[in-house]
């Protein structure tokens, strides 16, 4: 999936500008003006890949307050905030809701570069791990209800024994049923299935 630059900035003399200096790293960028007109463009924010560059200030809705919603919207996008007005108090409001660089204009092209290069960077890895994360609830899934039960007495560290006493099952069809569970989940030892499968919904 190709990464894009998504600017907002009011001031179209700076989306001209710096549109120009992240074309010469072979970039595509989107300018917009407003908040208000991006979302317009892209009502499926959880689907963009890139980064988004985000003036502060700007008349109508603010890219601050954009920042501040942008987890509740669903997006993993990093957003660089740009400000030609920062202040300390303004930057740490920023990095505490999430933000992923907080720039001064006017902005320095190689800093720049950099930011959007990392920002990038941790997007790829984030889709990564989204990509694994589905991977395994796809395996998880494939389990029957009695292996649930299961595996879910295996993550509270109960022995064969136990779980056969809490299921009201012999102990040799717990053991079918870890056996199982560990094929279809291609796990070859319990340290690898509570390292790979121990964080995920389910499992306990």
């Amino acid at each position: 999936m190709t990464q894009r630059i998504y600017l907002i900035d009011d001031d179209e003399a700076i989306r001209i500008s710096l549109s120009a200096l992240l074309a010469t790293m072979g970039w595509e960028t989107q300018a917009y003006g407003s908040v208000q007109t991006f979302l317009a463009s892209q009502p499926e924010l959880q689907n963009l890949n890139g980064c988004l560059l985000l003036d502060i200030r700007m008349p109508g809705k603010s890219g601050i307050t954009l920042l501040e919603s942008w987890k509740q919207r669903g997006s993993t996008l990093p957003i660089i905030m740009m400000t030609g007005h920062g202040s300390i108090d303004l930057c740490r409001r920023a990095f505490k809701n999430g933000a992923f660089e907080f720039l001064t204009k006017p902005i320095d092209a190689d800093l720049l570069i950099e930011t959007v290069g990392a920002a990038f960077e941790q997007q790829k890895l984030i889709q990564q791990q989204r990509e694994s994360q589905a991977d395994l609830q796809a395996k998880l899934a494939t389990l029957s209800a009695r292996e649930q039960e299961v595996m879910a007495l295996i993550m509270q560290g109960k022995s064969n024994k136990e779980m056969a006493r809490d299921l009201s099952l012999s102990p040799r069809t717990v053991e079918a049923h870890r056996a199982s569970i560990f094929a279809r989940l291609e796990i070859n030892s319990l340290a690898k299935l509570i390292k790979v499968y121990g964080g995920l919904k389910g499992t306990t």
